[in-house]
């Protein structure tokens, strides 16, 4: 039986199973192709700062999410590959629609292509 790990190189697949299980989360079957990107949504707040419980109805989607896994990027039509700016373990900001939501081993995640990645969040 062909999977999607078999199409990548052992060096492709050992950091992305290094880098995805370094932030606890495993994706080691779940590679993405080319300039695609998965990424996990963050958790909304469930509480206001003064502490009043915000009902589901009223929680928006978080915008926020993590990179668990990003692809070997894109090809152009010479053959040239462009790596892709974000990493495993970047906070996105992601648009409100888009993407392919999956769900995979039990976790909600999303797969992206990096050109819809509206920012990344500094850490400083």
């Amino acid at each position: 039986m062909l999977s999607l790990s078999n199409l990548f190189s052992q060096n492709t697949k050992k950091f992305l199973q290094l880098t995805a299980c370094s932030f606890g989360t495993r994706v080691k079957d779940l590679i993405p192709l080319y300039e695609r990107i998965i990424v996990e949504r963050k958790e909304t707040k469930t509480k206001t700062k003064s502490g009043i419980v915000l009902p589901d109805s009223a929680s928006k989607a978080s915008q926020r999410a993590t990179v668990l896994a990003v692809g070997d990027g894109l090809i152009d039509k010479n053959g040239k590959r462009f790596k892709p700016t974000v990493k495993v373990g970047d906070t996105i900001i992601l648009p409100k629609f888009g993407g392919v939501n999956v769900v995979f081993e039990d976790k909600d995640v999303i797969i992206i292509k990096e050109s819809d990645i509206m920012g990344i969040i500094s850490k400083n």
